[in-house]
């Protein structure tokens, strides 16, 4: 590895915590520690703009706020040495953690570990990826462990693996309760609990009444405030441990659903990998605790619950605004809904638009007390605007092509594949021979366990690594395509973007833009290109030619990588903004 000439060294840090109770315990700080310390005693330079701190967000995926921020700073060579405590603070999966190694020792990039040294043997190089394939494994195997413990207290009754006490219990420690946790009854609390399923379930009122009343009678939520939101009402009524049984294992964890937008107050890159699901109910363990309401009245509240929501279903209109779940407010970051208004105005005129309207502006929302200023905007001008800058994009595709071809420049090994292949036909082999081993009586069980699982983790290992680069491949292949039909693709959709009907434009614009951030003065446009792939042959249904469109959400392109900086590594994800002047 080749270091600068000059003397002054600049160095950068990288740390990084899991869980987010590890970042309110700041266990994050002791790693700093060591790093300024390595640092300071190799004489380099650290500035603030350096450090690189990941809290509470999971090692096992590469979409993290730092990191990202760290892989741009080393293409523009804002520092020629990273300090990081150990491999698994880079990544937990193995394949990560060498794609990550690779690609900064590619750029010049001198990578220290404080417990490992890197690049000096060949010894040392097996050990540490080692001991990546070793972190990954740990954490596998530490989920396994705290699913089946908690699993097994849940059966026996305990509320230990209980996240937390709900609205009118109070949480009583192993240390308070003598060796044994438990729910007790939080006596003013628990008063609210029994009067808001009394409206519900005896005078069938709204859970919109019920938020009314609640903050008449100045009842307060678990957090302290005197509004209540409708949601905290709802999600209050589908609490089983009211009626005197507890629910585990109520969610699982499952594939990261797509999102429309960001959500409020939340970094575009998720802490987590995956998104939570709700589980049937013969999969919940039930645990006892005191109940607040009687069983009969728990059931009579759901039916109406579900009698509501059928009802809501029946009187709902679908989606009534082109933007709906696309706009985001510049000011206070709350999102956009449509308000309709008067079809007549003042002066008799016939209005044919509504306007969108903030939430932050709705006082009723925040207990009394509007949480933003932003003045409302007109649909049906603001519609406009965002179909014609839409269109305009889509006309000139010169920044597409330029991204399509930037990743497929990427380089692929085409020679790993029939390495693993080769791997993986070996390691089946190592199986059956062990099996036909055991058969023979030449292996002994206590010998033939061991060695059969760990080919089969090998096995595994191998088997993963094989489908990453297939599913590179097809990605590439799918990048071809597309770019293959661009020219073809741009010329059908230009001459049939003023014939699309509402409901196309819909699905255009939502596949197109990632959000719309209205401000005092401007309109910005947040783009997240998903380019379609299209069918050639027009419809055969009626006389008009219709355009088919296969939207491909798998195959993403995004903007700002297109138009800042050119030849960097595939997958930079911050989108390009276009302006439109607010003059809405």
């Amino acid at each position: 590895m080749t270091t600068p000439s000059t003397s002054v060294i600049e160095a950068a840090v990288y740390a990084r915590v899991s869980s987010d109770a590890q970042a309110q315990d700041q266990t994050i700080e002791s790693q700093v520690a060591d790093l300024r310390r390595r640092v300071s005693d190799d004489a380099a330079v650290l500035q603030d703009k350096n450090c690189f701190l990941d809290d509470g967000v999971s090692g096992s995926t590469l979409n993290r706020p730092a990191l990202e921020r760290l892989r741009d700073a080393a293409y523009v060579g804002q520092f020629q040495r990273l300090y990081v405590h150990s491999p698994d603070r880079l990544a937990r999966k193995y394949a990560y953690q060498v794609l990550v190694v690779d690609e900064l020792q590619k750029l010049g990039i001198e990578i220290v570990f404080l417990n490992r040294a890197i690049g000096v043997s060949p010894e040392e190089d097996l050990l540490l990826q080692m001991q990546g394939m070793f972190a990954e494994y740990e954490r596998a195997k530490i989920m396994e462990r705290s699913r089946r413990g908690k699993r097994h207290a849940a059966t026996r009754g305990s509320v230990n693996v209980l996240s937390a006490a709900p609205y009118g219990y109070r949480y009583i420690t192993c240390r308070e309760g003598v060796g044994r946790a438990a729910f007790e009854i939080h006596d003013a609390q628990a008063a609210i609990v029994r009067q808001v399923f009394e409206w519900v379930g005896r005078d069938r009122l709204s859970i919109g009444e019920v938020t009314r009343r609640l903050t008449i009678s100045n009842a307060t939520t678990a957090t302290g405030k005197q509004w209540w939101d409708r949601t905290t009402v709802w999600g209050m009524l589908k609490i089983p441990a009211y009626k005197g049984s507890a629910a585990f294992g109520k969610t699982r964890t499952g594939p990261r659903r797509a999102q429309l937008r960001t959500q409020r107050g939340r970094s575009k890159a998720p802490r987590r990998t995956g998104s939570t699901y709700d589980t049937e109910v013969s999969e919940q363990l039930s645990i006892p605790v005191p109940a607040l309401v009687s069983s009969e009245l728990f059931e009579v509240v759901q039916a109406q619950l579900t009698e509501n929501r059928q009802r809501g279903s029946e009187s709902r209109r679908g989606a009534k605004y082109l933007l709906q779940g696309l706009l985001e407010c510049g000011q206070c970051g709350y999102a956009f809904y449509g308000k309709p208004v008067s079809r007549l105005s003042a002066k008799g005129k016939v209005r044919n638009y509504a306007y969108y309207r903030c939430v932050g502006t709705d006082a009723y929302r925040f207990g009394g007390k509007r949480v933003c200023d932003c003045k409302q905007v007109r649909t049906d001008k603001l519609d406009e605007a965002a179909w014609n800058d839409a269109c305009e994009l889509l006309r000139h595709p010169k920044l597409l092509r330029k991204e399509y071809e930037r990743r497929l420049a990427a380089p692929r090994d085409s020679n790993s594949t029939v390495s693993l292949k080769k791997q993986i036909a070996s390691s089946k082999r190592s199986v059956d021979r062990l099996i036909d081993a055991y058969a023979d009586g030449v292996l002994d069980r206590s010998e033939f366990d061991p060695r059969l699982q760990r080919a089969r983790e090998r096995l595994s290992k191998h088997e993963e690594q094989l489908h990453e680069l297939e599913s590179e491949s097809r990605e590439q292949s799918t990048l071809r395509e597309a770019l293959s039909c661009l020219d073809s693709f741009c010329a059908t959709i230009g001459t049939n973007l003023e014939a699309a009907d509402w409901t196309l434009r819909r699905e255009i614009l939502r596949t197109l833009i990632n959000k719309v951030m209205v401000e005092p003065d401007q309109i910005r446009i947040v783009y997240r290109i998903n380019f379609p792939l299209f069918a050639k042959k027009a419809s055969k249904a009626g006389k008009e030619k219709v355009l088919h469109f296969c939207w491909r959400r798998d195959v993403s392109v995004t903007l700002e990588s297109v138009i800042g900086r050119t030849g960097s590594r595939a997958g930079s994800s911050r989108p390009a903004i276009r302006t439109l002047r607010r003059r809405l």
